[in-house]
Parts: structure tokens; sequence; C-alpha cells
């Protein structure tokens, strides 16, 4: 998959700020606040918000907390992330992903953030039903 450079401009910052569901570390109510800013900044659907952390960011960052002994805590860098993402969404599919209907790893992927796309999601929904929209 490639990306042209308006793409990527709206890509990076959302790929900036799903990554931190993926971190080592219990997120407070503002890593929240700040993930849902991201992503309302974006002026993504969260159809599309869906779709780029289920298939781009997820399977880039899901090894984090699945199989690191000492994952990250404090998150990545956006350059970090951007290298990342474009390194998985550019190589070919791995043995699992060709053989694993795609969605038994979707499911297996939210199964570990669960609770955190919750929290989010009701955080989105608060920005959305905010009067005042520079509050979020």
């Amino acid at each position: 998959m490639r990306f042209n450079e308006a793409e990527l401009a709206i890509r990076i910052p959302v790929w900036h700020a799903l990554p931190e569901l993926f971190t080592g570390r219990e997120l407070q109510d503002y890593d929240y606040r700040w993930i849902a800013q991201a992503l309302k900044k974006s002026a993504l659907s969260r159809k599309e918000i869906s779709t780029i952390l289920d298939e781009e960011v997820a399977p880039t960052f899901q090894g984090n907390l699945l199989y690191n002994p000492t994952p990250v805590m404090d998150g990545w860098t956006e350059e970090d992330v951007k290298r990342l993402i474009i390194e998985y969404v550019s190589r070919k599919p791995t043995i699992i992903e060709r053989v694993v209907p795609a969605s038994l790893l979707l499911k297996l992927r939210r199964k570990h953030i669960r609770d955190e796309l919750n929290r989010l999601t009701a955080e989105l929904d608060k920005c959305t039903q905010e009067i005042n929209p520079k509050a979020c």
C-alpha cells in the first residue's frame, strides 16, 4: 500500500495518536482526551479511523502488548510511528496473516484493547456532544 502526500498529511496525526492504545501503561483521562482531539481534528469518519486502527496501527503496534517483555511505556515519536506503519503496510503478509482469516485477526487485536477502545469511544462521543467544539 502506498500513500500520497495528501493521504500522509491526514493519516500521520491519526497514526501518532492511536498507538497510545498499545503502550504498556494505563492511560489516563487526559490521554484519551488527547487521542480524541487528534482524531477529531483529522475530520475522518469513525469508520475510516476504525479501518486505520484495524489495518495499519494495530498490526504494527500490537506486538508491544503481546510479545514484548519490556513494552514501550511512553509511546513513540511521530517519525517512528510513520516509519513503522509504512514498513508494515509495504511488506508482504506474514504466514499467519495469510492463513488466519482477517476477521479472526481483527477480533484478537481488538480483544487486547477493548477497554481502551470503549473509553476512547466515550471520549469521542463527549467531543461530538460538546456545545463548544473547541473544548475537545
